[in-house]
């Protein structure tokens, strides 16, 4: 007895007219006007990823928006910038000189007031990194002595501001770092703790800068120059980037917003948080939208037989 035959389903339908769509414009003629079949060509891939959009969809099975990549250099940031939390802290006053590129964070513990919710804690105020001279650098003697070299400038920078600071009053932890490193874990710190005295928080920026004459390009002080007076160059500026007021006030807002980090626990938690890809922004399909993995089964959104 011969097995009467399903009926085709709209999708079924619609697919096989595909095929044959598909088929013909295989089949067409491209012509000889450039643009005309630059439009064809930008058409189809547009189609295309509609196409592959819409088979996704039909896909019951999660998804990960992300897959760990070890050598992502991104990665490899986060897992320095965590290597240098875990190092020990050391007086900025007393680093002697070693061999050595890499990344480094900076701490402040005296009683500035504006500088008041970083005292004891592991929030650093500043983090930098050093590069190697020579860019092929394979181990810390080849790199040369630019981490300490850079510690040191910075240790300078702040015995010049008397009136304010005090060099006794920071710390700092440092990591030597295989060459080509450095920069994703420097974006990585920075992005993290958005410290005050770099230039990407946009607060008190220009610790770093290296004695510009006040003449050339009209330089203005630094916002960290004016907060912290005491560097000849610097001083030898009258104008302001930024009013002392309008620093003050950035201060209070950011640490307003972005609470410092306490201790080092809080610090691995949040760096955690980071690394965590199974979580409901990150794991869904693309017909059900994100799918919360606690107390449900991967297996219950799987279509049965009657829904075939």
């Amino acid at each position: 007895m011969a097995t009467r035959r399903r009926p085709a389903t709209q999708l079924e339908t619609l697919l096989a007219e595909l095929r044959t769509l598909a088929e013909r414009i295989a089949a067409a003629e491209a012509g000889t006007d450039a643009r005309a079949t630059k439009r064809a060509r930008l058409a189809l891939d547009a189609v295309t990823q509609q196409l592959a959009t819409v088979a996704a969809g039909l896909d019951p099975v999660l998804r990960p928006a992300s897959i760990f990549d070890p050598t992502d250099p991104n990665t490899a940031g986060r897992v320095v910038a965590l290597t240098l939390v875990a190092q020990a802290r050391h007086p900025l006053a007393a680093i002697p000189e070693f061999y050595g590129a890499g990344v480094y964070a900076i701490y402040y513990r005296g009683d500035f007031a504006p500088y008041a919710p970083l005292a004891d804690t592991d929030h650093p105020i500043y983090v930098g990194k050093a590069d190697p001279d020579n860019q092929a650098a394979k181990d810390a003697v080849s790199q040369g002595t630019k981490l300490s070299g850079r510690l040191n400038e910075h240790a300078k920078s702040i015995r010049k501001a008397t009136t304010t600071l005090s060099i006794d009053d920071f710390e700092c932890r440092f990591l030597i770092v295989q060459t080509g490193f450095q920069k994703s874990a420097e974006d990585y710190l920075i992005n993290f703790f958005k410290p005050i005295w770099n230039s990407e928080t946009k607060i008190c920026f220009g610790l770093g800068k290296h004695g510009d004459s006040s003449e050339t390009r009209g330089n203005k002080r630094s916002p960290w120059d004016t907060m912290h007076p005491g560097r000849e160059w610097a001083d030898a500026s009258t104008d302001n980037q930024k009013a002392p007021e309008l620093i003050l006030s950035q201060i209070v807002g950011h640490f307003a917003k972005h609470e410092p980090y306490v201790d080092i626990h809080r610090i691995f938690d949040q760096f955690m948080t980071d690394m965590r890809q199974l979580n409901t922004e990150r794991f869904y399909t693309h017909g059900l939208s994100a799918m919360p993995l606690e107390g449900s089964k991967v297996e219950d959104q799987t279509p049965s037989e009657e829904d075939l």
